[in-house]
This record gives C-alpha cells, sequence and structure tokens, in this order.
C-alpha cells in the first residue's frame, strides 16, 4: 500500500497461505513476483493457477487476489512473494524528468490489461525485485529505472486479466469458487468460508442457497466428489487413501455422498 510522500512501494512478503489478502483492487500499478507459491490467481475476468517463479504486472483499478494452496511451502510453512507499487502520478514524473525513458514509460501505460511475462522476462525482473530486499529507498529507484525498461517489452507476454465490472454479488460468489478450489482438499467448515467472505452464518446461508440453488456443503461435496472421480479413473491411489485427499475425514460418509451423486460406490465406478 503506498503511504503520503511515498511514490512506490516495495514489499517482501512471508506469511502463511491462510493469511492472504482476499480480492481487492488498488490505484496503483502492481508488479508481482512469487518466490515461493502456487494456487489460484483471479484477475479481472481470468482464474488460473500460477506457481512459484512466476511474474504479473496489474494496471489500476483491476480486481484481483491470489488463493495460495498449503502444498508449495518453504520449511516454515509459509508463502512468500515480493510486490512493487508505483503509480501513474510516478510514472509521469520519470518520463517528465528522464526523457531517456519516455518511450518505455508510454509503451507501459498503453496496457490496460494484466500480464505475465515470459521467463527470460521474468527472471530478469526476479533478479532486480529480489536484490531490492537489501536496498535502501534511493537504491531501490535506480532498480526501478531498471525494471521500467523490461517491463514495458510486453510483445511477448500474456494477457492474464481485463478488467470487468462485477456487482459485489459476482464479487462474492467469485471468492466463494476459488476458495473451495484452493481449500477443497483441507478439513474446511462453513465457519472458514463464512469468514473468508466477511459475512455472518446465516446471511451467507441465505445468500448462497439463493444464488446457487444449493447448500454450501453440497456444492462442496459435489466440487470434491468430481476430484475423486478424477483420481479413481487413474487407478493408483486406494479408494481410502482418494477419501482423505480430497477433504473426506471419514470414509463411510465419503462412500455415502459419492453414491448419492454418481449412484453407485467409488469402486463401482473405478471398475
Amino acid at each position: 500500500m503506498l503511504l503520503e510522500k511515498q511514490s512506490f512501494s516495495y514489499d517482501y512478503v512471508r506469511l502463511s497461505p491462510k493469511e492472504q489478502i482476499g480480492l481487492h483492487r488498488q490505484s496503483s500499478w502492481e508488479l508481482t513476483l512469487i518466490v515461493i507459491g502456487s494456487g489460484i490467481k483471479l484477475i479481472g475476468d481470468t482464474t488460473e493457477p500460477f506457481q512459484s517463479g512466476e511474474v504479473v504486472i496489474i494496471p489500476p483499478e483491476i480486481p484481483h487476489c491470489w488463493y495460495f494452496n498449503g502444498d508449495n511451502t518453504d520449511i516454515d510453512g509459509k508463502i512468500v512473494n515480493i510486490t512493487l507499487s508505483f503509480t501513474n502520478e510516478f510514472l509521469n514524473h520519470c518520463s517528465l524528468n528522464f526523457p531517456e525513458l519516455y518511450r518505455y514509460i508510454e509503451d507501459l501505460k498503453k496496457n490496460q490489461e494484466a500480464l505475465k511475462y515470459n521467463d527470460s522476462q521474468s527472471i530478469a525482473i526476479a533478479s532486480i525485485l529480489e536484490s531490492m530486499y537489501k536496498q535502501n529507498e534511493v537504491e531501490r529507484l535506480s532498480s526501478i529505472i531498471r525494471l521500467l525498461a523490461i517491463l514495458s517489452l510486453v510483445d511477448n507476454t500474456r494477457i492474464v486479466g481485463k478488467y470487468k465490472k462485477k456487482d459485489k454479488k459476482q464479487e462474492r460468489l467469485d471468492m466463494i469458487r476459488i476458495f473451495v478450489i484452493c481449500n477443497a482438499y483441507r478439513d474446511i467448515s462453513l465457519d472458514d468460508v463464512v469468514r473468508h467472505v466477511g459475512m455472518n452464518k446465516s446471511a451467507f446461508c441465505t445468500f448462497f442457497k439463493q444464488s446457487i440453488g444449493k447448500t454450501f456443503i453440497t456444492y462442496l461435496n459435489e466440487y470434491r466428489i468430481e476430484l475423486a472421480c478424477q483420481l479413481l479413473k487413474q487407478k493408483n491411489m486406494s479408494i481410502s487413501e482418494i477419501c482423505y485427499h480430497v477433504g473426506f475425514t471419514d470414509i463411510p460418509y465419503f462412500n455415502r455422498v459419492f453414491k448419492k451423486h454418481k449412484g453407485c460406490c467409488p469402486s463401482q465406478y473405478r471398475c
């Protein structure tokens, strides 16, 4: 987050996957490097997986979030990412005071979509972002100038999100959907998702049932059963292993839910 009298901010973040920031937008540009972590990212109108080493730049006002899973962390169970934020005003000042940067900055500002940089670009950007960790603000400013020349080269990037205006209902449903995708393998409860969305339990249950036509637990179980079906087709895990892997904690309950949704037990489905 940019503070007064700051033209940019640099954040090196190391935290538990559960402490991830929910869906948000900002008035500044946001350059993110995933140092350690993986999961699902939601940027504007696009939802897709992300992995360690990924570098993405997001223009102002595009809603986005990074949902980290617990499978890719450091030895302390933490994910690590670096975020550099800067405003259009900062870019304009650089362009005005450093004519050598004008072409690079104008090329960058033309872009209105979130972009993922290719492997070679990501390596170069990551090297600069990681070196900034031990730099003071003046040294970081010189590093940003180096970055701007790389960030403007968007020909080999890939669009990973465009601005799409959503109402509050759709934003909430997106938050719930991505929460389920990222956490279905864990033992999650209704309280967990209610806390994540920021609603009280009664209001959430009414909202979800009216929006989706089923309870949250039914929705979660259906998603887990579809995951189980994919694993059953691979045949390299036992049914009990699959049960626990997709988030169920009781094998008889897993079998009952599976039969309810698929019309047969897991062993029959596998045959």
